[in-house]
């Protein structure tokens, strides 16, 4: 006698946000990318432009982020 595997069905409404990507620009070469969890209203970041990218410039900056 074989079992019948369970299912559950899930939607958009059963969904939520647990990583939120913020895009970045480095001031200094234009370097593009998105660092995950920097996106706490009225902080600021300090971030290092990663030389280890064929683009990136090694550089660090500061980034605040507000939500408006």
């Amino acid at each position: 006698m074989s079992k019948k595997m369970k299912e559950i069905y899930r939607t958009y409404a059963d969904t939520e946000v647990s990583v939120l990507a913020t895009s970045i620009q480095c001031p200094y070469c234009g370097m593009e990318w998105q660092e995950d969890d920097m996106s706490e209203c009225g902080r600021t970041y300090e971030i290092t432009c990663d030389d280890e990218w064929e683009d990136g410039c090694g550089k660090t900056f500061k980034m605040h982020f507000d939500a408006s």
